[in-house]
């Protein structure tokens, strides 16, 4: 196959002569990818196909243009054979009319939509999973929801990558235009398409974001069953509780398989083989292992970020994204009476801002804003978050009701301006702290003691409310790993290794992150999808 990118040689099958040498998979490609999660929003009607194909026909042209070489996934049922939804029991010698395959590392979002896209082109496809089960954190996801997509019209602005983490472009452009190209190969719809397709509900919450109908965790479950049976009906063998330690790149050498440029290390996964290391040829190698976050309710590890490395491709960005933030060690004392408060608020770091609520914590901040903006954090650099504690108000407008205020209550506290405003615990704590402060008062001043002019730098302050931070939960509390490798790597087209050829990346290994709502779910789809029909 022959992309923008480059020629990609496919080996042909293994002469019946022909014996294996050791006991292996053949692997003409071999995908690692990463998984996602999103929020729990409340919920109102669900949103009907027919409309959500029109909105992503709206967004993305490109997905009506015919193509050739796609292989349709949704309404499909076909058996293939060679493939089961369970566990592989062992680990065996493929017989020697074989034709090589796709090996996918991980079996989460991008590596089972890799799997069956991959599948449905013929390939013969196995899943090496390192968790006793595929689908991890598409299990956790939404509180075991699933919010599995996200049909706004936010979606084609609504990545970064580290490079450019305090950027939100309106307009293709760097990594804007990079991702654009992918979620066209596979918009929304096409998801869409394949959960009706399987019988599985879904409703529409808030913001665009879709979920699986049903109770938790049964609702998420039904999103791992759908690709499961999806993966089986294209022959895709899935083996779970194999470890995958290491790739390394095939020398040509007599002994190696007919075709294969790369050899997996493997431990687990089968048999006679579980307990012992083993190799794995592959053909091409497309690694999609995921990110750090969740690490021990899924598993997950740096394997996606040591395989890079280990060929020379440059990783960067690596932290926690859509994270808790946590106070400054000075800051604890007085922030803890707030733990439990929640207001809406804007957050702001450079370019980027969201509108959402905002939850003190025992520890900092979280809540919809905070985890949106905290992928935009510089933890690094000591930037602070600015927040907007009146949203709904310019600043002219607020600095104009003060002053009103201020001359209709003279014999007031001058706390009685951000007592009306939010919660007494919060406008307590904020005027002690804050407030008083940008007035040049004493906290138990009255209003006729505060000079007018002074109201100004109240209603700045309101407006602006900068907040330094010690740094953030961490991956256990992370939604997802920013960071990855470098998008400049890849080839937009395949996903393929620029300088590596049949080296491909898909999922939260690549530096990409999305906003919460399941926009990181539609990236994985996505970049799951074009590899699959690449590799």
């Amino acid at each position: 196959k022959n992309s923008v990118c480059g020629p990609s040689e496919f080996s042909t099958a293994r002469s019946p002569q022909q014996k294996p040498p050791m006991s292996f998979v053949a692997a003409e490609s071999l995908l690692v990818a990463g998984g996602a999660a999103s929020l729990m929003v409340p919920q109102h009607e669900g949103w009907p196909s027919r409309l959500a194909a029109q909105r992503t026909a709206l967004l993305f042209p490109m997905a009506s243009v015919p193509r050739q070489s796609r292989s349709r996934l949704a309404g499909s049922r076909s058996y293939t054979g060679g493939g089961s939804g369970r566990a592989s029991t062992s680990v065996r010698a493929e017989p020697p009319h074989a034709a090589p395959g796709v090996v996918i590392l991980g079996g989460g979002a991008a590596g089972l939509l890799a799997a069956v896209t991959a599948g449905r082109r013929g390939r013969r496809v196995t899943v090496l999973e390192k968790n006793p089960d595929i689908g991890a954190k598409i299990r956790i996801s939404g509180g075991g929801r699933c919010n599995f997509t996200n049909i706004s019209h936010n979606l084609p602005v609504s990545y970064h990558s580290s490079g450019s983490r305090g950027s939100v472009p309106e307009e293709p452009g760097g990594e804007s235009a990079f991702v654009r190209g992918v979620l066209a190969r596979y918009p929304p719809g096409e998801f869409i398409e394949l959960v009706e397709s399987n019988g599985v509900g879904y409703h529409e919450k808030k913001l665009g974001q879709l979920f699986s109908d049903g109770k938790s965790p049964e609702a998420a479950g039904r999103i791992v069953e759908m690709l499961r049976r999806e993966c089986h009906n294209a022959g895709v063998e899935i083996r779970t509780n194999c470890t995958v330690t290491g790739i390394s790149r095939a020398d040509g050498s007599a002994d190696d398989p007919e075709g294969a440029r790369f050899f997996v290390d493997c431990e687990g996964g089968g048999g006679e083989s579980r307990g012992s290391p083993y190799r794995v040829p592959a053909s091409s190698v497309v690694v999609a292992s995921g990110g750090l976050s969740f690490a021990k309710s899924c598993g997950s590890t740096d394997l996606s970020h040591r395989i890079a490395a280990s060929f020379g491709l440059r990783v960067h960005g690596v932290r926690p994204g859509l994270v808790p933030l946590v106070w400054r060690e000075g800051d604890a004392e007085w922030a803890k009476d707030l733990s439990g408060v929640s207001m809406e608020v804007r957050a702001t770091v450079r370019a980027a801002s969201f509108l959402e609520n905002m939850l003190f914590t025992h520890r900092g901040v979280s809540g919809p804003v905070v985890l949106q903006i905290s992928s935009y954090w510089d933890q690094a650099g000591g930037e602070p978050v600015a927040f907007d504690l009146v949203p709904d108000a310019e600043e002219e407008k607020l600095l104009q009701w003060l002053r009103k205020e201020h001359k209709s209550k003279r014999n007031a506290e001058a706390r009685c301006l951000v007592r009306q405003l939010f919660t007494e615990r919060f406008a307590d704590v904020f005027w002690q702290e804050y407030g008083a402060t940008a007035l040049g008062v004493a906290p138990e001043a009255k209003l006729r003691d505060v000079p007018q002019m002074q109201l100004r730098h109240l209603a700045a302050l309101l407006k602006r409310w900068e907040m330094h931070f010690g740094g953030t939960e961490g991956y256990p509390k992370a939604e997802v790993t920013c960071g990855g490798l470098a998008i400049e790597a890849l080839c937009p087209d395949t996903l393929e290794a620029l300088e590596q050829p049949g080296l491909y990346f898909v999922g939260e290994a690549v530096d990409v992150t999305g906003w919460l709502g399941g926009y990181n779910f539609q990236w994985a789809w996505s970049s799951g999808y074009t590899a699959g029909i690449a590799c």
